[in-house]
């Protein structure tokens, strides 16, 4: 919602493929530039520049989603979200009993 347009949609799926949890979460705002794309898990990075930056922010929210998934077998990609917005991947590995 934060990045979000005017009227924000967020969209969200849950799935169960080959022993791991599949959450997609999507978005219909202004989206990541692909040459960022692969910064966005980074600790203190933030999309943009201070003089084009509109909301506040400190750059650690995804690099925190990132390091507990990772802690726990998980990962999270980013995509875009056609026409607009992004798409974030998240897999965590199911726990057998």
């Amino acid at each position: 919602v934060k990045y979000g347009n005017i009227q924000p949609k967020i969209t969200t799926t849950l799935s169960l493929k080959n022993n791991k949890i599949i959450w997609k979460v999507a978005d219909n705002g202004i989206g990541i530039p692909d040459k960022e794309k692969v910064n966005v898990f980074e600790k203190f990075y933030r999309v943009g520049s201070e003089e084009t930056r509109t909301t506040k922010g400190t750059g650690l929210g995804l690099y925190i989603v990132k390091e507990i998934l990772e802690a726990h077998g998980g990962t999270i990609r980013v995509a875009d979200n056609q026409p607009e917005g992004t798409k974030f991947t998240i897999e965590m590995p199911t726990i057998n009993h």
